[in-house]
């Protein structure tokens, strides 16, 4: 929820009562590993309050997603997460978000390079497919849970 579960946010659930787990923005997995982009790396601040916290990555490489995950694990979050969910034109295109439904075998690569990359549970947000017509989300279950996803 890009724009919406910032530090401010998510504090105030906290205080409310909160939830078993919190979530930051929508972050670029490139964003973040390019020095200049400090939008990015702002999604990614937290206060020690607010753990459990899961940092909720988007890319389609898998050498930038370990790279982002093991940065994201060396930050003390509880949790990476990457978000296959995101209907976003500009995500879409950039094979992001819930564009890379339509690659598979790009997802199994990003499953294996993150879960190799770091300790803490990593785990996967998705839709039932790309479209009506192509529903893979058991295919897909099944691919995480193989892979050790969370």
């Amino acid at each position: 929820m890009a724009g919406v579960t910032d530090t401010v946010f998510r504090r105030f659930i906290r205080n409310l009562g909160g939830c078993g787990l919190i979530m930051t923005e929508f972050t670029s997995a490139d964003g973040v590993l390019r020095k200049k982009d400090q939008k990015a790396k702002r999604y990614l601040h937290f206060y020690e309050d607010e753990h459990p916290i899961s940092a909720q990555l988007f890319g389609s490489d898998p050498y930038v997603m370990a790279e982002a995950a093991r940065m994201v694990e060396g930050l003390g979050f509880d949790v990476v997460d990457l978000n296959l969910g995101c209907p976003a034109k500009k995500v879409v295109k950039c094979n992001g978000g819930s564009g890379l439904l339509r690659d598979l075998p790009a997802i199994g690569k990003i499953f294996e390079a993150v879960r190799a990359a770091v300790t803490i549970p990593f785990t996967v947000k998705f839709r039932a497919g790309w479209n009506d017509e192509e529903i893979v989300c058991v295919e897909l279950a099944r691919m995480a849970e193989s892979c050790g996803l969370a």
